[in-house]
């Protein structure tokens, strides 16, 4: 199966978990932006989306709670 590609450029390293502080990994493009998982393991299901923001087109992140709604959003630099 061949590897999904990002739909936009990938995270800045220093961009980690913000529940346990840990890498994240690149999992799939979803519809808008790149979806990713806390590279941690099983211990830590942290869910990061990478988007650009609708109002000002700048890309960032936002962490995915467990109800489906997008935490606040930091733009990359």
């Amino acid at each position: 199966m061949p590897e999904s590609r990002m739909l936009l450029h990938s995270l800045p390293h220093e961009v980690k978990c913000p529940a346990c502080g840990g890498g994240l990994t690149f999992v799939r493009v979803r519809q808008y932006g790149d979806l990713y998982y806390c590279a941690t393991g099983a211990s830590c299901r942290c869910v990061v989306f990478h988007f650009r923001h609708k109002e000002t087109r700048a890309c960032g992140w936002a962490i995915v709670t467990n109800y489906g709604t997008f935490g606040t959003w930091t733009a990359c630099e």
